[in-house]
């Protein structure tokens, strides 16, 4: 069995689940699992800064499938709404990757056998 120990939110002592031993940190009330929470995802907000904006990026980037497509493997480039990319990366930056996506699209059809 753990040894008791202090709440890290509210410094009241507990006694651990056995399920969970050292990774509980708190005492188990709602409270205090929630501030918990709150901390951990600030502190994983904190260290990862980017993921946010390049998720939202990505999101505006990539255009709504029509619903006539949905099931369907459609072009990966007309996924992409392309004059966003060109204003958020710059327009030569966007071109080429647009070009080298082209090529490598073309290439993987090419290799796989009809």
């Amino acid at each position: 069995m753990a040894r008791k120990r202090p709440c890290g939110v509210c410094s009241t002592w507990f006694y651990p689940n056995p399920r969970q031993g050292e990774q509980q940190h708190t005492c188990g009330r709602p409270d205090c699992r929630k501030e918990w929470h709150r901390r951990a995802c600030a502190k994983w907000h904190g260290q990862n800064r980017d993921y946010d904006a390049h998720t939202r990026l990505v999101r505006r980037l990539v255009k709504d499938e029509a619903p006539e497509q949905r099931g369907r493997h459609p072009d990966p480039l007309v996924v992409i709404n392309w004059p966003l990319a060109r204003d958020e990366v710059g327009l030569k930056f966007a071109v080429l990757v647009e070009e080298t996506g082209k090529v490598l699209i073309q290439r993987a059809r090419d290799a796989i056998p009809a």
